[in-house]
């Protein structure tokens, strides 16, 4: 199964393996993670640099925000729409 999430700003299809790639280096380096995602550095990425140089626990938890649960309205919109 093959997930394919299209970024509406950007027009940037999102695949599995671009996840894959985000994990690995959230684990490692989160604001790499977060430049991966933004494609670019961003306000985003300078924040998590900022927190990750400061608090390390708290540049993981906007990293994993950033990447995984920022935007996905739109899924849970069509997950309740398919259910009605």
């Amino acid at each position: 199964m093959t997930v394919v999430n299209v970024d509406t700003k950007t027009g940037y299809i999102e695949t599995d393996n671009d996840r894959l790639i985000m994990v690995i280096l959230l684990i490692f380096l989160p604001p790499l993670a977060v430049f991966f995602k933004s494609r670019g550095c961003t306000s985003q990425v300078c924040l998590n640099i900022l927190l990750y140089i400061f608090l390390i626990i708290p540049a993981y938890c906007h990293a994993t925000w950033y990447c995984f649960i920022r935007g996905r309205e739109h899924e849970v919109r069509a997950e309740l729409s398919r259910r009605i």
